[in-house]
């Protein structure tokens, strides 16, 4: 058999050789491979421990050297300034990675591929006059000596406690977190999603977070965009609508400041009002820390109307749920905008100019929004005017009959101004002062209006300008005459009681003359005037 050449027997020696040392490196990784997994591990639980100043603990790591070099691990868990009495800061289920051997070579050491599953951040604060607890032994600050390129995070829950005693804990579910950069001394970039429980929809956002706060989380630095699409009101008690909004953020975790806006083509209060679309601008402060919002200000544009409010969205400690305030003013409104709220109506009853203030408490709670909502303000509307040509028509007839001119058909407005205060409260609308007035007659009236069911029950006054006798006119004039100085009081010609009952949609106006009392309902509701 004939000798190899020189040239092949120098590459059979060669590869000799390197088999050899593949084979020695498998060798030397198969039987040095469980203490290299615990060198490895000591390092990241020493480096998470100087730069958290916390206590660390990981449970299991494992080593993959082929076909790729791969760590996989379970069980991190690190708890915030050594303390064992409140959840842990963090707790990782298990975590992945693919770091590569370049990017373990380099100072700081660069991982990649970062995949984590049942991540869960709990951001507690310390109890006031609460002792620290012990810290662990200070060791010199140092650059961070990992590097994470680029995190996954499946499924991620940041929980965060007040510090208020007996106020809920927020909760935020996140899926699809993406970090990249990840140090702990330096801020890192993040995108993800999340899911809104109430309302719910779904809300994307991407920003800025860090570096991490070692004493005090809250101080840490936050900044960002976000979008939230598609959320559904209707589960919220009292109100419909399906609400987008966009938004930026900057500040730190307990004190955001919040710039968007929000878009609801078809907000209602239901069931009683018709949708109508709802625009709004705001400024806000928010303190992550426990969901607590300040409002300043709110531009809120419904219809055409513009409203201006102030206020706050706080934790209650006594119930589950937030507590509303606002200041509520609008300089210059449409009145049918108001109230296609309380009217299903595509046609308005009214049409007008409004100027109104108020207070708005919304009180948390299961009840339906229209329930539990506070209102208590004034309002003012210059030159309303009727839709219905009826009303119309019967409006001039009375203010001709106000200005003693019956038979004038030339005479007499149907233009109102109206104006009052009012209080809502467990769904009832009380009126005080309420006035209501075309040229020669004014309606003062008090009472009541139930939003829910529509019931009327308002107790006043018409005061007109001329005198009785001139409101009939005729040859019945000469017989009243003698009664014009039982009905003049305080100025005023005439002045005769009045009342309005029914509900909604089937008002009875009472006026009672004489000892009696004489009730009529619009044409369309009743065949005839009732009597008694």
């Amino acid at each position: 058999m004939a000798p190899f050449p020189r040239g092949k027997r120098f590459w059979l020696f060669l590869a000799a050789i390197v088999s050899t040392l593949v084979a020695a490196f498998f060798l030397f990784v198969a039987t040095r491979t469980r203490s290299i997994e615990e060198h490895l591990r000591a390092v990241i639980v020493q480096d998470l421990s100087r730069r958290f100043d916390s206590q660390v603990e990981l449970r299991t790591l494992s080593l993959r050297f082929w076909p790729r070099l791969s760590v996989t691990g379970e069980g991190l868990t690190i708890h915030f300034h050594n303390r064992l009495d409140v959840p842990p800061l963090i707790s990782i289920e298990k975590f992945s990675s693919r770091p590569g051997f370049f990017g373990l070579l380099r100072k700081p050491h660069h991982v990649s591929g970062v995949v984590l599953d049942n991540m869960v951040i709990t951001i507690s604060h310390r109890k006031p006059g609460q002792p620290e607890a012990a810290p662990l032994p200070k060791t010199p600050s140092a650059p961070a000596s990992l590097v994470f390129d680029g995190v996954l995070c499946k499924n991620a829950e940041l929980i965060i406690v007040p510090r208020k005693e007996g106020k809920e804990p927020l909760d935020f579910k996140i899926h699809d977190l993406d970090l990249q950069k990840v140090s702990l001394d330096k801020p890192f970039i993040f995108r993800g999603n999340l899911t809104n429980a109430k309302p719910k929809g779904e809300i994307a956002t991407s920003g800025s977070f860090g570096p991490w706060d070692i004493e005090e989380p809250g101080n840490t630095p936050v900044s960002g965009s976000y979008t939230f699409t598609d959320a559904d009101l209707g589960p919220l008690p009292g109100i419909a609508g399906i609400l987008s909004s966009t938004g930026k953020y900057l500040g730190q975790l307990d004190k955001i400041e919040v710039q968007g806006e929000t878009d609801t083509p078809a907000f209602s209060i239901d069931p009683i009002g018709r949708g109508l679309p709802l625009r709004t601008t705001f400024s806000a402060t928010v303190d992550g820390t426990n969901g607590e919002t300040y409002l300043h200000p709110v531009r809120a544009v419904l219809g055409q109307s513009l409203f201006i409010a102030n206020g706050s969205v706080l934790q209650t400690p006594e119930k589950h749920g937030r507590l509303i305030t606002l200041d509520v003013f609008a300089p210059q409104a449409r009145l049918q905008d108001v109230l296609a709220l309380a009217v299903k109506s595509q046609k308005p009853l009214m049409v007008g100019t409004i100027k109104l203030k108020t207070k708005l408490v919304l009180p948390p709670g299961k009840e339906k929004a229209l329930d539990k909502l506070l209102l208590d303000g004034d309002f003012g509307v210059e030159d309303a005017r009727f839709t219905d040509p009826e009303i119309r028509s019967q409006l001039a007839s009375l203010s001709r009959h106000g200005l003693g001119e019956p038979n004038q058909e030339d005479a007499g407005s149907a233009a109102t101004d109206l104006q009052g205060h009012y209080h809502v409260e467990n769904g009832v609308a009380t009126f005080t002062h309420l006035q209501f007035s075309v040229e020669g007659a004014t309606v003062l009236l008090d009472g009541s209006y139930d939003l829910n069911g529509g019931q009327l029950n308002f107790r006043g006054q018409l005061r007109l300008k001329a005198e009785l006798s001139q409101v009939v006119g005729g040859v019945k004039s000469v017989f009243l005459k003698p009664f014009d100085a039982i009905f003049k009081k305080q100025g005023a010609g005439a002045v005769i009681p009045i009342a309005i009952t029914g509900t909604r949609e089937n008002p009875v106006f009472s006026v009672s003359v004489f000892h009696k009392t004489i009730k009529k309902q619009p044409a369309e509701n009743s065949p005839a005037n009732e009597k008694k």
